[in-house]
């Protein structure tokens, strides 16, 4: 009987972790997924440039066929060379005030 019960509650807490991690915005879908002609590096470019506007710091990590740009708070954006074409790629981590923009940076940096 003891054995069931613990049974029942470890599959009852596994499903619980499988939810929490599938609601988890961090569990590996973008936000933003766009493709656009520009070339990686001005893109790069670019989001540098709004980063500057908004007077935030980043850091520039390269990753195959192209550069990841982690902005603190699980805010990352990778940006590759894709069939041909760029892939801008947004996942969303913690937001506050200040970091809102890098959400809508791909309108401007990559359309």
């Amino acid at each position: 009987m003891r054995k069931t019960h613990i049974a029942t509650l470890c599959a009852a807490l596994a499903l619980s972790a499988c939810a929490q991690f599938q609601s988890n915005p961090d569990a590996g879908d973008p936000m933003k997924d766009t493709m656009t002609k520009r070339p990686v590096d001005d893109v790069v470019q670019c989001m540098k440039q709004e980063a500057q506007k908004h007077n935030t710091s980043f850091k520039a990590t390269p990753i195959p066929q192209g550069t990841m740009l982690d902005f603190g708070d699980s805010n990352i954006v990778k940006v590759r060379e894709d069939n041909g074409g760029t892939t801008y790629r947004f996942y969303a981590g913690q937001r506050h005030m200040s970091n809102m923009w890098i959400e809508a940076a791909s309108q401007t940096c990559a359309p």
